[in-house]
């Protein structure tokens, strides 16, 4: 009979109920309530209709079945249908497989384990006496921090944001709230060698050494501030978006208008613009770092003495 649903491509089903016939003591019961058959019983009918169609016989994936398993014999209708002759489906019951899958709630990832890893080194490292002598391969602590690139030729300047470029940077980071609190701008100007409003070999190998020095440098600042607690982030300048937080449609280059609000000159030459700092003139390259840290705080102003000395 199944064979001939398929051939035909709808077929009509229809069992009597026990109000119009007391002969008949079979009901029917399914794994799933759709699969190729749709009740189409009339209303006030004591008749049930069930009208098969091929194109809703979509049953697959199966979970109790799966792809290469062999169908259930006690649901051998389509649809997954099959005769219940005493209308009892505990004889039936089909026992799901227990799951092998790791426990989420109780034991912890693979990531989780990672950063309990590196917090733990840390703690040691900082608050245990003596841990240099593991984790040095010589005993022999570093007297001064090492120099970051390019630190001679820079000048850092911190800025309390305004309202206006408040509003301009939200989009940006759409996961903070830039509206309320302190906000501050850092600006990390490095002195070039070449004058950036013009193309030459010369420039773009400079600018592309000072790209890399400047993500280093960022990349301290900001470590030191997650460091004290604070959030920071910096704009890349080869995207022109935010290093760490998510990726948006809006960039900030160094020759945006909104560095008018940070005390730089933006010049438009007609070809191009070009930005211009106060000391360093046309040859500068500028790094962006936004930061939830007050201006004048300790930690802006430990870093600023720092790096500017």
């Amino acid at each position: 009979m199944l064979t001939a649903a398929h051939k035909v491509g709808r077929q009509i089903w229809r069992r009597l109920s026990p109000a119009s016939s007391s002969a008949s003591t079979r009901s029917f019961r399914g794994t799933t309530s759709d699969g190729g058959w749709k009740n189409e019983t009339p209303a006030g009918s004591s008749t049930e209709v069930f009208v098969y169609n091929p194109e809703f016989d979509i049953n697959w994936p199966n979970p109790q079945l799966g792809v290469l398993s062999s169908k259930d014999k006690n649901f051998a209708l389509p649809g997954d249908i099959g005769a219940v002759p005493d209308g009892c489906l505990d004889s039936i019951t089909v026992q799901l497989p227990v799951s092998r899958l790791p426990d989420i709630i109780t034991a912890p990832t693979a990531k989780e384990s990672q950063v309990h890893a590196l917090y733990n080194a840390n703690d040691y490292i900082r608050y245990t006496q003596g841990s240099h002598v593991d984790v040095f391969s010589e005993p022999e602590l570093i007297k001064t921090f090492p120099e970051l690139p390019s630190s001679r030729s820079m000048d850092m300047q911190v800025h309390s944001a305004p309202t206006l470029l408040r509003k301009e940077l939200g989009p940006m980071f759409p996961n903070k709230d830039l509206n309320s609190g302190p906000v501050s701008v850092i600006t990390i100007s490095f002195s070039t060698d070449n004058d950036m409003s013009k193309w030459s070999p010369e420039v773009e190998e400079e600018r592309d050494k000072l790209t890399h020095d400047s993500v280093v440098t960022c990349k301290e600042i900001c470590g030191r501030l997650k460091e004290e607690g604070y959030w920071a982030d910096f704009i890349d300048p080869s995207s022109g978006t935010p290093h760490y937080s998510s990726h948006t449609n809006h960039t900030l280059f160094e020759t945006d208008e909104r560095y008018r609000m940070l005390g730089f000159t933006v010049e438009d030459l007609g070809c191009c613009k070009v930005i211009s700092h106060g000391k360093f003139g046309r040859n500068v390259f500028v790094a962006t770092i936004i930061t939830n840290a007050s201006m004048g705080s300790d930690v802006l102003d430990n870093i600023t003495m720092d790096l500017n000395c």
